[in-house]
């Protein structure tokens, strides 16, 4: 805890800053992902246009994923984050209020091309703003403020819908119960401009070199640039076929509740907060690249009893140590997939991967919600593990070597391949 506390003392006060916004943020999601998905189920819309909203928002992210990189060259971090903070709020007012398919499935696309730009700025931003000596810590710090917040965002997102059910006097927990939840987390997001404004641009605070044509002339050459859009691609497509749908999972065939889905959400951001203050140890014991792979294995087991369990007990359970295995590396691979690239390719290589990531959650997304509105819920979860199981097989044989090399510009280690 001491070396958590040096490193967030030696950290800029960009980072520091940075950290606030996305522990509201984190706070704003925790309750948007316990209720938005069921509320426009209350809708009455059925998982297929579910899952065709979610696809449309992830794939408008991944392809502006680029964009917004060249977005923060050319306005800076600062601006290009509170631009989007703004307009996000006025986007999810408007998606919060609407009914309309059309205007739900438009303002979605909306929303996620707004999510791109904190999405591609987040990594690099604390990448400049954070020693090679305390990076690990930063990101560990950064990813254990995330899950605190997603804990109380999600207990207070399965309890909200029955406090505004007695505040409001509504009949039932129907479509207002959960609308106005939704309008409390988008008073949250609305707050998480306030220490965007306060925070300082460097002067180039990001480093996009060139066109299009000139990003994609430097993938076709980058080996190492492949492997993590493929790795991310795979960790995507297994996320899209089950992460946007755990609530409706869990509210449809085990019949829980939106308390107990929050109470189970939050354990699982609780074992993730407890995982990152052990896991720059166990990396520096085991190394990184095997301590990623490891972890993406041992996640299978547990989405394979998820599947085959009817009991709401332990496939509470099965959920929690899903997330804390699948998640748990996450400071790690974000840290080191930064690391083993050029200091001026950070942004490119970063909305290169959150693109490849994303395009991959849209089809699984999309996928699943047509294999959930026949009735095959339990299908999306046999067909994650396998790319898991692909994800960690690849990781180890692409970057094993890497281990030793990560202080060495990218040139220079595919050379060495």
């Amino acid at each position: 805890m001491l070396d958590y506390i040096r490193a967030l003392k030696n950290s800029t006060f960009n980072a520091r800053a940075f950290v606030i916004f996305t522990f509201l943020m984190s706070l704003y999601i925790g309750i948007y992902n316990v209720i938005f998905n069921l509320y426009v189920i209350k809708l009455g819309y059925t998982e297929q246009f579910l899952g065709l909203i979610i696809s449309a928002s992830m794939i408008s992210t991944g392809l502006f994923a680029f964009p917004a990189a060249q977005c923060c060259d050319r306005m800076g971090s600062k601006m290009c984050l509170v631009t989007s903070g703004l307009l996000t709020s006025v986007t999810l007012y408007l998606l919060y209020t609407v009914t309309s398919a059309d205007l739900l499935l438009v303002l979605s696309i909306l929303n996620g091309i707004l999510g791109a730009i904190p999405t591609v700025i987040g990594h690099p931003f604390l990448v400049e703003n954070s020693s090679r000596e305390n990076r690990l810590h930063v990101f560990s710090i950064s990813f254990g403020t995330i899950m605190a917040a997603t804990i109380i965002g999600t207990s207070a997102g399965g309890y909200l819908p029955q406090l505004c059910q007695a505040f409001f006097g509504l009949q039932e927990i129907g479509v207002d119960a959960y609308r106005y939840t939704l309008m409390i987390s988008l008073a949250i997001a609305a707050l998480s401009v306030v220490p965007l404004i306060f925070i300082k641009d460097r002067k180039k605070p990001c480093s996009v070199k060139g066109d299009m044509k000139t990003f994609v002339r430097r993938l076709a050459e980058s080996r190492v640039v492949r492997q993590l859009v493929l790795i991310s691609c795979l960790i995507g497509m297994g996320a899209g076929l089950i992460v946007p749908f755990f609530n409706v999972y869990f509210n449809k065939v085990l019949y829980a509740t939106t308390g107990e889905i929050g109470i189970i959400f939050s354990l699982a951001q609780i074992s993730m907060v407890a995982s990152a203050v052990i896991v720059p140890y166990l990396a520096r014991r085991i190394g990184k690249v095997r301590m990623i792979a490891l972890s993406y294995l041992c996640s299978i087991p547990f989405l394979v009893m998820l599947a085959l369990t009817s009991n709401l007990y332990l496939a509470g359970a099965a959920y929690v140590l899903r997330m804390l295995f699948m998640n748990m590396s996450s400071p790690i691979s974000n840290s080191f997939s930064m690391e083993i690239v050029d200091a001026e390719d950070m942004a490119s290589v970063s909305s290169l991967t959150s693109t490849g990531n994303y395009i991959a959650i849209s089809i699984g997304s999309l996928i699943a919600g047509v294999l959930m509105s026949w009735g095959a819920y339990t299908m999306p979860y046999y067909s994650a593990c396998i790319f898991y199981g692909l994800a960690a097989v690849l990781y180890f044989k692409f970057f094993r070597r890497y281990e030793e090399k990560a202080e060495t510009p990218l040139r220079e280690v595919e050379v060495s391949m």
